[in-house]
């Protein structure tokens, strides 16, 4: 454990570092909205109202509710109270990392892990993806070591979090049936029972949610009139081709191309490890490709449901069996890999996927930003500029905005503000705020704000900026082009 006390140090400065930082992204339904829902309850278990409900168990937002009643509804407390799972996650990490990597190399699965853009990017947010990553891990380690308990607990947790847990708990049993085929002998026949019967309560709890969302709202996963209805709608010939494509894309995205192309070495130039280390990297394969089976053909087969975070178990898997293959003995074939090879490997591998941090997309092109720290100087512009609409008294009705910045100030910072700006229309709205955070802005809308409004501020730091416009007919405001970095 001593090993770790930097981990968890690090971890806690970060929580320090963030924990002012506002809801953002999918965060503002999935933490805030959820949890003021049930706050306001005072945490009677009730249907979530239709515009807010996408179907998932709301228990993250149960949970945060409670934090609120106990500890006060603030920002700090919400990023607070993700620590237990981030400290939890590291435990779990170095655990696996010992089967994976030994006791020599089990560390070095901690940093590529927690420096990973997607990984990082939910860590600095009040997310229940950081919950599924506590169960799948937890999951996966009662399985590597057939612990009952760990499995039951971490199926549980997934299955509470999100219909996509359920379906990774599902690729789990998958995986376990594969394990126990592998390696259990029939004496053990009655381990290998109790840790299929293992995923049974979380099973009954997904079974039981889905049977009483349907009774209590007639439908289950998403409606014709829910908001989220479009990203569902069936995707068909070119749209499933670039379905494709953009799954292909997130697992290169943010710094990942180095990872693939690791794997792709370690494949190449050192084949599988020999007798027992070949059965795990066998076990730890099988793993990544169920996941990838389970997990992929949503993507494809609806509109747009591939963000960055719904393929975090993948992710996981990769780093998992990167580890193993490259600290394995090599295959009879293989060049032997020196200690000090190992740690320059995994140090450039480390140093190349925490890099994806800083990559920023070209004005116009749709990013992932909840997949990356790159989003943190956001807030403070966002502060910034609402700082200077104010000065100005412009109403935040007449100012014409996008996601993630529709939401109240009480939905994004807990400040009792119930202002909001309105959604972009070019007819209506006698302002623009707008950033290259916000994908909903395309090329052609930047061009036409350059060539019809005026651009009266903009604020910048690092790669992230905020542009507020007026219509150029628009008097008695200020118009002057102003730039604050």
């Amino acid at each position: 454990m001593l090993r770790l006390l930097p981990f968890f140090g690090c971890m806690i400065a970060f929580v320090w570092s963030t924990q002012h930082a506002p809801f953002f992204w999918d965060t503002v339904q999935l933490a805030s909205k959820h949890a003021h829902h049930f706050y306001e309850q005072h945490l009677r278990w009730t249907p979530l109202p239709t515009e807010i409900d996408s179907g998932h168990p709301p228990v993250f937002g149960y949970y945060l509710a409670a934090v609120w009643l106990v500890f006060g509804k603030t920002l700090a407390a919400s990023h607070w109270a993700m620590l237990p799972f981030l400290l939890l996650n590291i435990f779990l990490l170095y655990r696996i990392g010992l089967h994976v990597g030994g006791n020599r190399y089990a560390c070095w699965l901690l940093p590529l892990v927690m420096l990973d853009p997607v990984v990082a990017g939910q860590q600095a947010l009040v997310s229940p993806d950081v919950m599924l990553a506590s169960g799948f891990l937890m999951a996966v380690l009662g399985i590597t070591e057939k612990k009952t308990l760990l499995v039951i607990i971490g199926i549980l947790l997934l299955s509470a979090i999100s219909m996509r847990g359920m379906m990774t708990a599902a690729a789990l049993f998958v995986w376990l049936v594969f394990v126990l085929w592998m390696n259990v002998p029939v004496t053990a026949f009655r381990k290998a029972v109790k840790l299929l019967l293992a995923f049974l309560p979380g099973f009954l709890w997904a079974l039981w949610f889905l049977w009483w969302h349907h009774a209590a709202t007639g439908w289950t996963g998403y409606h014709a009139d829910s908001p989220w209805a479009p990203a569902f709608q069936k995707a068909e010939g070119v749209q499933m081709f670039r379905n494709m494509a953009v799954v292909a894309w997130r697992w290169l995205d943010f710094g990942r191309v180095f990872e693939c192309g690791a794997l792709l070495f370690l494949l190449l130039q050192y084949g599988f490890p020999r007798r027992r280390g070949q059965s795990v990297a066998r076990q730890y394969l099988a793993l990544l490709v169920i996941l990838i089976v389970f997990l992929t053909p949503s993507a494809i087969l609806y509109s747009n449901i591939s963000a960055h975070r719904y393929f975090i178990p993948c992710f996981l898997a990769l780093h998992f069996l990167i580890v193993l293959l490259l600290t394995s003995r090599p295959s009879h074939n293989g060049k032997p890999r020196t200690p000090l090879f190992i740690r320059i490997f995994m140090t450039c591998l480390v140093l190349a996927i925490a890099s994806g941090n800083l990559w920023v997309y070209p004005r116009g092109i749709s990013m992932g930003w909840d997949a990356t720290l790159a989003h943190q100087p956001y807030y403070g512009l966002r502060e910034q500029a609402i700082a200077f609409l104010e000065s100005e008294k412009i109403p935040f009705s007449s100012v014409g905005s996008a996601f993630p910045n529709l939401g109240t100030g009480e939905q994004l910072l807990l400040n009792g503000d119930q202002r909001h700006f309105a959604e972009k229309d070019f007819t209506r709205n006698r302002y623009m705020f707008t950033s290259n955070i916000f994908n909903d802005f395309s090329e052609n809308d930047f061009e036409r704000l350059q060539n019809e409004w005026v651009l009266v501020r903009r604020f910048a730091h690092a790669d992230v900026w905020i542009e507020i416009y007026s219509r150029k007919e628009q008097s008695g405001r200020p118009t002057q082009n102003e730039h604050f970095e």
